[in-house]
């Protein structure tokens, strides 16, 4: 568990780099690739996708395809976790960052 955790900080660290400059309107997938998709990722061998699986079924496993995501859920399981996800405050994640990721976890519905 705690490599696990390791790897992510470390991974989240480098791809710091990754979303858009201060300033800058950013994207929903981009900070989904940084933040997210170590853990919801496709296929099985990413740890929240795998739970999800289990837990709520193939077809629910996968956020960027579900439609049943309310935008105050993702703000509220983004800001203050649940289970084994991590909370993810405004110093990690900007409010900026979050409503992106609620864009793109929503968008086309």
């Amino acid at each position: 568990m705690k490599s696990a955790i390791r790897t992510t900080i470390a991974m989240a660290a480098l791809l710091g780099a990754a979303l858009p400059a201060a300033g800058a309107e950013p994207e929903g997938k981009e900070v989904f690739d940084r933040y997210c998709i170590h853990c919801h990722g496709p296929g099985n061998e990413t740890p929240g996708t795998l739970q999800l699986a289990r837990t709520r079924g193939k077809e629910l496993a996968l956020l960027t395809e579900r439609t049943d995501l309310a935008p105050e859920y993702i703000r509220h399981v983004v800001r203050h976790g649940l289970r084994s996800m991590p909370a993810f405050v405004p110093s990690e994640l900007t409010d900026a960052h979050l409503e992106a990721l609620v864009r793109y976890l929503t968008a086309g519905r």
